[in-house]
């Protein structure tokens, strides 16, 4: 075996060199001693860098590729340079180091002094080492990462323990325990089921109606006495004890912020009412587990965090707690209900309309007088179908007014190298980790800066949306030369835009417009209190990605299934386009497209009648491209209203309830009259200010 520092080399095939894990691979890279300039020359097809010369490399770690650099650095006092491989921007590399290698990033961190040169060693009892192989391409090796973590059954079972009072003294001594039989001599089955456990299972630790800990099993039951510190006599002496390891919760996750629907469903430690049972230990799905730790993974240690990745699991049924019996109409119908219960009175199809909004295309502006409850209207929709602030799948993103490009919501790389993740960035990558579920950011005050100055790149990326291998997929957001990986828009994620018009903001180009559907909220009934004394409180329930994915992304996809339904929207735009094209105001494919999904998700669920569905369509798809000052505007607007009711606009005859239950767009012509009106003071537009 060849071996110099840290670098080794025995006569495995294909094997480069081995390097074992020192601080430096969580900081950089690592420095390769001369002694093996030769075998990465060779699995880089006999290439030796010259001294100043670099070379980009791939890393393959399992099924993922991460980008570093192979360079030769001049220094003095070695002729032939020095050779180190370094990903210093890479952060995802270096968290996945981090979090494979946890053994020793923690020894490291107890035991390095910063302000020191002194390298630290881990004890080759813990030593953990990275194998670098060489492939059929030039620069692009294949990393096997071998660690000290206990080989444990890949399959691990998962449990719940209801620990009350005794937590602490368990914690402490880092063990469950119960008694064999109660005071009557009677066995006790969920204390009997502590004998079940193999090492390596999982265990939520529960006590004071709060998940407190997660515990890892490291040694199989074995019949020990009551310990000490538990003083309680109502137990025999003789009990069932397992090796514990104990992984705080950083913060607790309370009993209420698990959905009842979630504790119906498991039964095992939850009785028919979604209360905890009275008993000590009991089995636990995995769907259940996981799906809290899917909705709470920040709080986990990273112990725990990185085995819960690593685990093979076949998804089941219970993975997604959706209602099988709910069809979409029935599910608008909860999220219409749940806003109702939450204080706020929304007309159903105003939520039907935001649905089939976001399942048309996934960015939506929200428009309106301030006070209208915009905001609040996007969190119980979000919260409705089980996406909250707690788990991370809704996230509010207030705008300022300086930003100016999009690295104050993507990120950027500081004066180190590094890339500093925005907030939408952070979401983008949680809901790639769980693709089953949707999430939804709400862009607060979304005009209070330029939207075309640090929006554009996502509007973009937006749509370059296209189908492969049967998925929705995109350009890229970010590049790996950017944020050290390459980052999609992900398919499940929803974009919704709240804004003001005043003089605090900013107008919205036609580029914007033509890729959000803007819907308007300005009615306002304060005298209604009734819908206050009828609702009642709400459970959410768990909706899955599937309620919201688009199916259509071209017209093509669409026209196949109902192509009557294409032809007939598409002959009430052409009539509606010969009107704006006499002010150059015409839409385009783009916006034609996207009314026929619009359309077609409509029909499909039966949610409203047809030219109700496209009044919505009109009103915020095509009239918020209307302004100006002049006679065309005026003669447009005219036409407009007579298209949409069958009646010429009178200047001094106002629009009568009779009038709108008979035009066929009454939506669309109740705008077309305010904005008609609005340009007697000179100038009209779509927004109020």
């Amino acid at each position: 075996m060849k071996q110099v520092r840290s670098w080794s080399k025995d006569k495995t095939p294909n094997l480069i060199a081995s390097k074992k894990v020192d601080w430096s691979i969580f900081e950089y890279g690592s420095q390769i001693p001369l002694d093996f300039h030769e075998d990465f020359a060779v699995a880089n097809g006999n290439h030796f860098l010259k001294v100043n010369e670099e070379n980009f490399v791939k890393l393959m770690i399992n099924e993922n590729d991460y980008e570093a650099r192979l360079v030769n650095i001049s220094r003095k006092d070695f002729e032939k340079g020095s050779l180190q491989l370094r990903y210093d921007q890479n952060y995802h590399l270096k968290e996945i180091l981090k979090e494979t290698f946890t053994a020793s990033y923690q020894y490291f961190k107890e035991n390095r002094k910063e302000k020191t040169k002194k390298p630290v060693h881990t004890p080759d009892d813990m030593a953990e080492y990275i194998d670098f192989y060489q492939t059929d391409e030039p620069y692009v090796y294949k990393l096997e990462l071998r660690t000290k973590r206990k080989k444990s059954n890949p399959k691990p079972s998962f449990w719940w323990v209801n620990q009350g009072k005794t937590y602490i003294h368990e914690k402490e001594g880092k063990y469950l325990w119960a008694p064999q039989q109660s005071k009557g001599g009677r066995a006790i089955p969920h204390h009997v089921r502590l004998l079940e456990p193999k090492v390596g299972d999982i265990v939520y630790c529960y006590s004071e109606k709060k998940i407190r800990a997660i515990g890892k099993v490291e040694d199989a039951a074995i019949e020990a006495q009551k310990p000490s510190e538990i003083t309680s006599q109502d137990w025999q002496e003789k009990g069932y004890k397992i090796e514990l390891s104990y992984y705080v919760l950083e913060p607790s996750i309370g009993k209420d912020e698990i959905p009842l629907q979630w504790h119906l469903d498991e039964k095992g430690p939850f009785n028919v009412n979604g209360d905890l049972n009275q008993g000590y230990f009991y089995p636990l799905s995995e769907g259940f587990a996981r799906e809290v730790f899917q909705q709470f993974d920040q709080r986990f240690p990273t112990e725990i965090r990185t085995k819960m990745v690593e685990m093979p699991y076949q998804q089941s049924d219970m993975s997604i707690r959706e209602d099988s019996n709910l069809n979409i109409k029935e599910t608008v119908d909860h999220i219409h209900n749940y806003i109702l219960s939450k204080g706020f009175n929304y007309e159903k199809d105003e939520v039907i309309n935001l649905y089939l909004s976001l399942k048309t295309k996934p960015f939506v502006i929200l428009s309106g007088i301030s006070g209208t409850g915009k905001t609040k209207m996007v969190q119980w929709f979000a919260e409705s179908v089980g996406a909250t602030e707690e788990n991370g799948r809704f996230f509010l993103i207030p705008i300022r007014p300086d930003w100016n490009d999009g690295s104050d919501l993507l990120g950027y790389v500081d004066i180190k190298g590094e890339f500093k993740e925005g907030p939408l960035t952070k979401v983008i990558k949680k809901a790639e980790k769980n693709p089953e579920l949707p999430f939804f950011v709400l862009l607060d005050e979304m005009n209070l800066a330029r939207v075309e100055y640090y929006f554009s790149d996502i509007l973009s990326v937006m749509e370059s949306r296209r189908w492969k291998d049967g998925k929705v997929t995109s350009s890229n957001l970010l590049s790996k030369e950017t944020a050290g990986t390459n980052i999609k828009l992900s398919n499940n994620l929803y974009i919704i835009g709240t804004v003001n018009m005043d003089e605090t903001t900013h107008p919205f180009s036609k580029k914007v417009l033509d890729r959000a559907n803007t819907i308007e909220f300005n009615r306002v009934d304060l005298g209604n209190l009734a819908f206050l004394k009828e609702s009642q409180e709400m459970d959410a329930i768990i909706a899955s990605h599937n309620t919201f994915a688009a199916s259509y992304l071209h017209l093509k996809d669409v026209y196949q299934t109902t192509p009557n339904l294409v032809e007939r929207v598409t002959n009430e735009l052409i009539q509606i386009n010969e009107v704006l094209q006499k002010d150059q105001a015409h839409v385009g494919y783009r916006v034609r497209d996207e009314i026929c999904f619009y359309m077609a998700y409509n029909e499909q669920d039966h949610l409203l009648p047809f030219e109700q569905a496209l009044d919505h369509a009109i009103l915020q798809k095509i009239l918020p491209r209307i302004y100006g000052s002049d006679s065309r505007v005026d003669q447009l607007l005219r036409e407009l209203y007579q298209l949409f009711t069958s009646k010429q606009f009178e200047e001094d005859e106002g629009m009568t309830a009779n009038d709108l239950a008979s035009a066929k767009y009454p939506r669309s012509a109740a705008k077309v009259i305010e904005m008609l009106r609005r340009l007697r003071d000179g100038f009209t537009s779509f927004w109020i200010s």
